[in-house]
C-alpha cells in the first residue's frame, strides 16, 4: 500500500478530500508522483555588495558573455566574465536609494540601463563602458523599466517639467534608447517617442513588462492592469484595461517567463497571459500567504522564475523574519500546477546564467583547488547555463548547488484497516526516496475531530524498513529526510505489515 505525498495546500482544512497537507518543507514538485530537494545555498561571490541587494540582472553581448549587474542602495555592481568579484561600477558620487525602493534593468542591444526612484536612468555599454553613467538629460526618472518591442519604456515618471506622476508612462525614440525628444514637438512625433498618463482609481503604476502572448507588454497598477499594444504612428502605443480592479501591491513579485506573467494580487497568486488573469494559489496558498507575510514588507517580495525546473518563485519576509529579511520561498510548478515550500533566508532571488570558465581562467576567480566552493563538475563553470541565484544575507552571490536541505513531509492519511470503522495495526514502513538518510513517523488517530499523534521517528534499517507500532483507525506517514537525493514519493506498507485489530 502506497501512501504518496500529500499535495502542499495548506488553505484547505484537515480533513479535506483532496488528500493535501501543509507540512511540506524544502521540496519542490519534481514529476507527478515525486518530489524534490531544494539545494541549499553556496557562496560563489569572493566579495560582497555594501547593503541589500535591491536588483540583479544577467547580461549577455553580441559575443555571448554573461555579465551580471546587481545594485543596491548606493552602488551600481558588474560581475564580469572570469570573476568572482564585483566591481563598482557606479557612476561618480553613487546613488541614495530610498528604503522601500528598488532597482529595475533591463537590456537593449548591448545598453544595460536601470532605474530607481530618484535617480537618473543610468546606462552602461558592454564592451565600452567601465562606470554606469546617466543614460541621456531629457530622459525622465522612473521606478519601472521594460524593453517594449523597439522600445525602452519607463513608467511612475519625475521630470523637471511635469514633476511625479506614478499614472505616467514614456518612450524612447524608436531603436535609440538615448534619445528621449520633447513631449509634443515635431522630434517626437517623427521619431515615434511618446508619452501617456493613464488616469483613473486604479493606483500607482507598479511594474511593467514587454512581449506577453496577447499583447505587447501590460502596466500593472495597485489595482488593475493595462494592457500595451503598439499601433504605430500617430498614438504609437494604446493603453487598454485588462483586470479592471486587480493589480499588484508587491513590484517585485511580478515575474515573467516567455508569454506569461506571474504576479502576487491582492487576493494571492496569479498568470497573466496579456488579456486574462487566472488564479494559480485559490484554495491552495493565498490565505497562508497572506496570513504569514509580513505586511510591512511586501516591497520585499521577490519573484523569479526557474525554467530548467518549470518553477516560478517567491521569496518573502514572514511574520518572524528579522529586520523584514525574507525567509521563506513558496515555488509553483506550472507544468505540474503543484506548489512547495522552503525556508530560506536571502535578500533576493533572480535566474543566473553562469559565465564559464576553464581550469585556466578559475585562476582569475581568486580561488584555490582547495578553496572552490563548487565541485569541478558543477554547472557554475559552465558557460551559459540557466541557474537560480540568490544574495545571501551577507550580500553575497551565491547559488542554490549546495547540499539538500533537510527535508520533511507528511503523506496522505488511510484507513488501513478499511472501511466500517475498523482499526488496524502497522508494524513496518518503507520509504520511497532513492538516496539521502530518511526516517519515518506515523500520524494516527481514531477520529476525525482529533489531531493526529506521531510515533517516534524511525531510522531506515539494513533491510530498508522504518519498523513503526501504531494501532488506529486513522494513519498516515510523515517522512524527515537529510542528505542527496532525487525522488521522495512517499512511504510503503506492505500488506503483511497491516493487522485488523477490530471495531472501536
Amino acid at each position: 500500500m502506497l501512501l504518496p505525498i500529500a499535495d502542499f495546500a495548506p488553505d484547505l482544512p484537515p480533513n479535506n478530500s483532496r488528500g493535501a497537507s501543509a507540512n511540506v518543507v524544502n521540496l519542490f514538485p519534481r514529476t507527478k508522483e515525486s518530489w524534490g530537494p531544494v539545494g541549499t545555498l553556496s557562496t560563489y561571490s569572493s566579495s560582497a555588495l555594501t547593503s541589500q541587494c535591491l536588483g540583479a540582472l544577467t547580461a549577455i553581448d553580441t559575443g555571448a558573455n554573461n555579465f551580471l549587474f546587481c545594485g543596491d542602495a548606493g552602488k551600481l555592481y558588474e560581475l564580469a566574465p572570469g570573476s568572482s568579484s564585483f566591481a563598482d561600477v557606479s557612476k561618480s558620487g553613487g546613488y541614495a536609494v530610498a528604503i522601500g525602493e528598488k532597482w529595475y534593468f533591463t537590456q537593449y542591444g548591448n545598453n544595460v540601463i536601470a532605474a530607481a526612484e530618484g535617480q537618473n536612468l543610468q546606462s552602461f555599454v558592454l564592451g565600452s563602458s567601465t562606470a554606469f553613467a546617466d543614460l541621456a538629460s531629457a530622459a525622465p526618472q522612473a521606478r519601472y523599466i521594460a524593453t517594449i518591442k523597439d522600445f525602452v519604456m519607463v513608467a511612475n515618471t519625475f521630470d523637471g517639467t511635469n514633476g511625479a506622476q506614478p499614472q505616467r508612462v514614456q518612450w524612447c525614440a524608436i531603436d535609440d534608447p538615448t534619445t528621449w525628444p520633447t513631449a509634443g514637438s515635431t522630434t517626437e512625433a517623427q521619431l515615434l517617442a511618446g508619452s501617456q498618463i493613464i488616469p483613473g482609481d486604479q493606483g500607482w503604476i507598479m511594474g511593467l513588462v514587454g512581449n506577453l502572448g496577447t499583447a505587447d507588454g501590460a502596466v500593472f497598477f495597485e489595482r488593475a492592469i493595462y494592457r500595451v499594444v503598439f499601433q504605430g504612428s500617430p498614438a504609437i502605443f494604446s493603453f487598454q484595461p485588462a483586470e479592471g480592479v486587480r493589480g499588484t501591491p508587491a513590484p517585485k513579485s511580478i515575474a515573467q517567463i516567455g508569454s506569461l506573467v506571474y504576479y502576487l494580487g491582492e487576493d494571492g497568486f496569479y498568470a497573466f497571459d496579456g488579456s486574462n488573469s487566472v488564479p494559480i494559489g485559490v484554495d491552495r496558498v493565498d490565505k497562508t500567504f497572506w496570513a504569514n507575510v509580513n505586511t510591512s514588507y511586501l516591497y520585499n517580495v521577490v519573484g523569479a522564475v526557474d525554467p530548467i525546473n518549470r518553477l516560478v518563485m517567491w521569496l518573502y519576509p514572514s511574520n518572524t523574519a528579522s529586520g523584514g529579511v525574507p525567509d521563506s520561498l513558496l515555488v509553483y510548478n506550472w507544468t505540474l500546477d503543484k506548489w512547495g515550500f522552503a525556508q530560506l533566508t536571502a535578500e533576493y532571488i533572480f535566474r543566473a546564467i553562469t559565465q564559464g570558465y576553464s581550469l585556466d581562467s578559475l585562476d582569475s576567480t581568486g580561488y584555490t583547488l582547495d578553496t572552490l566552493p563548487f565541485s569541478l563538475d558543477s554547472r557554475v563553470w559552465t558557460g551559459g547555463q540557466v541557474l537560480m541565484g540568490a544574495f545571501n544575507p551577507s550580500h553575497q552571490l551565491a547559488y542554490f548547488t549546495g547540499s539538500p536541505a533537510n527535508a520533511t513531509a507528511d503523506t496522505v492519511e488511510i484507513e488501513p484497516g478499511g472501511q466500517m470503522g475498523k482499526r488496524a495495526f502497522v508494524s513496518t514502513t518503507r520509504p520511497m526516496i532513492d538516496g539521502g538518510s530518511p526516517s519515518v513517523q506515523i500520524g494516527y488517530r481514531n477520529r476525525l475531530v482529533d489531531s493526529p499523534a506521531f510515533s517516534t521517528a524511525s531510522a531506515l534499517n539494513v533491510n530498508g524498513e522504518c519498523p513503526v507500532r501504531v494501532d488506529a483507525r486513522y494513519v498516515r506517514g510523515r517522512v524527515q529526510t537529510s542528505g542527496s537525493f532525487t525522488h521522495l514519493q512517499g512511504i510503503e506498507i506492505p500488506d503483511e505489515a497491516i493487522t485488523p485489530t477490530g471495531r472501536k
